[in-house]
């Protein structure tokens, strides 16, 4: 009898371990958090004055603060609800456009994995159903692109273009020719220095090994996109993704903006949390 009540006495003070343990965990990671908010703060004030879309910055499902600009760049166009096409959009838990789709926009993701696209016919049938997603699994490059884009109907003024590919997405998006989106948000590589016109070197068939081996620099995806008739109007805090608009909808619209937007380097060291997560 005496064992089982040792016994029972030494489970409490793990369980009771266990209980602080966890406490702790949970405490450090608030502290995290609001240390993060201060720094995340700190830098958009330093640095909104020539990049005006920082102070629009705000994370519901984007990696995060491109929801924000999102939606600040739609509401300068008066668009309310349009047409979207994500390309790299992972299982739709966290991309650029299911704000757009929660807002009653329609649109097409795209993703090389089944697995994700299993994910996305599970979670969101009732937008599936109701004709204002369509998903599908493919891998894209720079050969296949436009053949994707008309195969499956995709407008050919669509209003958003998102286009995160990790290794390709300069070439994808240096080889897309059958759309004209009026916004473009595309991931750049911010671990080059402004103004280094980089890109990575790819092999055939090769996939992104996650390594610095990825996309291209800032300036490089400016040189494209201005080819294609667009202008830079900003990138995020965080360094992940830049954003275009048609040059004719920018003296209209963006007239207050800064016409050399400053880069934002990589920032990996900023955590987000997005609050539909739950820990």
């Amino acid at each position: 009898m005496k064992n089982i009540f040792k016994s029972l006495n030494i489970l409490k003070i793990i369980l009771n371990l266990r209980r602080e343990v966890s406490q702790l965990r949970f405490e450090a990671l608030k502290q995290t958090r609001i240390q993060q908010a201060i720094l995340k703060e700190l830098l958009i004030q330093n640095y909104s004055k020539d990049n005006q879309l920082l102070k629009y910055e705000h994370q519901t499902f984007s990696q995060n603060g491109e929801d924000g600009i999102i939606n600040e760049i739609f509401n300068r166009l008066d668009i309310t609800t349009g047409e979207f096409i994500e390309i790299g959009t992972g299982d739709g838990s966290e991309n650029n456009t299911r704000l757009l789709l929660e807002l009653g926009w329609k649109g097409v993701w795209i993703d090389g994995s089944t697995k994700n696209l299993n994910t996305i016919n599970s979670n969101f049938q009732n937008f599936i159903k109701n004709d204002k997603l369509l998903a599908y699994a493919n891998f894209v490059n720079e050969n296949n692109i436009n053949s994707i884009l008309q195969k499956y109907d995709i407008s050919k003024d669509v209003d958003l273009l998102s286009l995160d590919l990790d290794l390709t997405t300069h070439l994808v998006w240096e080889s897309i020719n059958y759309i004209t989106p009026k916004v473009l948000v595309i991931e750049y590589n911010g671990f080059f220095p402004k103004n280094s016109l980089w890109k990575a070197v790819v092999e055939d068939n090769e996939v992104w090994d996650g390594s610095i081996n990825m996309g291209a620099s800032l300036s490089t995806i400016i040189k494209i996109s201005e080819s294609k008739g667009y202008k830079h109007i900003g990138c995020d805090i965080t360094g992940t993704n830049a954003f275009f608009v048609l040059e004719e909808l920018v003296s209209k619209y963006f007239s207050d903006f800064s016409f050399n937007p400053s880069q934002q380097p990589a920032r990996p060291y900023i955590v987000n949390g997005p609050a539909h997560i739950r820990d």
